[in-house]
């Protein structure tokens, strides 16, 4: 069984202003991350990220279009998220989290797209729904429900 911790919670309150890093939030099934402006409910409710691919995009000289436009509500460390499928439930503190999608595709007018190179973002970053509500903290075992 795939297990890792999380490492960051982010809160996006309002569009143009930085987010809130915060210890813990609140999870709410068929809403989202309370507090995000995300939070509106359906497939994508909140976005995970892990550590490979932050890591990875920080070391990049030539940026994608979606590096300054994705917002990770979660970033994941010690669990690779490009080995998850979308279904795939994690439970994680108090909550339990679904895979709902893979993030979206690249667009054409993307500098790494117009040069033919890879992005980590659309294997490594994640779309998730909640399917229990609950809590959710900074460095909450992660593990993949069998």
């Amino acid at each position: 069984m795939e297990s890792g911790k999380i490492k960051k919670i982010k809160i996006f309150h309002k569009k143009g202003e930085p987010p809130q890093i915060v210890s813990q939030a609140d999870c709410m099934v068929d809403l989202g991350l309370l507090g995000d402006r995300f939070a509106k409910g359906g497939e994508k409710q909140l976005t995970a990220i892990d550590e490979i691919c932050e890591n990875w995009l920080s070391e990049q000289d030539t940026e994608g279009l979606c590096f300054k436009r994705f917002k990770a509500n979660i970033t994941v460390e010690n669990m690779d998220l490009s080995l998850l499928k979308t279904g795939q439930k994690l439970i994680c503190g108090s909550t339990e989290l679904e895979f709902s999608s893979e993030c979206k595709e690249c667009f054409a007018e993307c500098a790494r797209v117009q040069q033919k190179m890879d992005c980590m973002l659309r294997n490594h970053a994640k779309y998730l729904k909640v399917s229990k509500s609950g809590t959710i903290g900074e460095n909450d075992t992660i593990t993949v429900k069998e």
